[in-house]
């Protein structure tokens, strides 16, 4: 072979590697995209489906015993924000012997500017109310003490939770507009929050990867049971 063949065979070697490689980028790329976009598939459902079975257990601590009167008888909901929410659950509490767990469903950002949608869940002091209603120890405070802290669970749900659209929307009997939270500071009134009858989830997520996929969307509208036993005769579900 001469060197001008040999130099044309290496040149045609080199092309075709370079097919090959980039064809093997491409496709290593592709997997990875789809990896990705069945763990954000699976990571929305989960949260999704677990957000809406806690949800719809939002109860008045009055309607667990009739011994919660006066102070105790607040509304479920505590904190109703665009990406908090905050209630009052009747969560494996078998003849009211723990009481209705506060639960708290929030977005967090890491460190690594990641935002995770994460859970807590804490049980009251004790399952008997006061005056003042159910008790719950500040069990995320620096002095907390180890009882006060097994009282409270907490875990993420889900990472790479967008935020382009409010996670939390909140409806009434009223209307089939959801409640605004930014109409008053970015937290609904105790007004508004006794009114809430139904929440839709928007779960959006996108996981941090040099080969991202699309994010990936949840949506679901959970009807609040409890809420409407006390919905009064005048009012009617949308």
């Amino acid at each position: 072979m001469s060197l001008p063949e040999l130099l044309v065979s290496m040149i045609l070697l080199g092309v075709v590697l370079i097919a090959v490689t980039s064809l093997s980028i491409g496709f290593m790329r592709t997997n990875q995209q789809s990896i990705n976009r069945q763990e954000q598939i699976d990571s929305a459902r989960t949260a999704t489906e677990r957000m809406a079975k806690t949800l719809r257990t939002a109860i008045m601590p009055s309607q667990l015993t009739a011994s919660c009167t006066g102070a105790c008888a607040v509304d479920a909901f505590v904190v109703g924000q665009d990406f908090t929410v905050q209630f009052y659950a009747n969560l494996e509490n078998p003849g009211n012997t723990v009481g209705p767990s506060k639960v708290t469903y929030t977005v967090v950002t890491g460190a690594d500017g990641v935002r995770s949608l994460v859970e807590k869940v804490q049980v009251p002091d004790s399952a008997t109310p006061t005056e003042a209603g159910y008790v719950y120890c500040n069990a995320e405070a620096a002095g907390a003490t180890p009882e006060c802290r097994a009282h409270l669970s907490t875990r993420t749900l889900a990472k790479g939770v967008q935020i382009t659209a409010p996670l939390f929307n909140y409806y009434s009997a009223a209307s089939s507009t959801p409640l605004s939270p930014a109409a008053s500071g970015g937290s609904l009134t105790v007004a508004s929050l006794s009114k809430v009858l139904a929440i839709e989830l928007h779960v959006t997520v996108q996981l941090p990867s040099s080969v991202q996929a699309g994010p990936t969307t949840y949506i679901q509208r959970i009807t609040l049971p409890n809420a409407q036993a006390v919905l009064p005769s005048t009012e009617v579900v949308p």
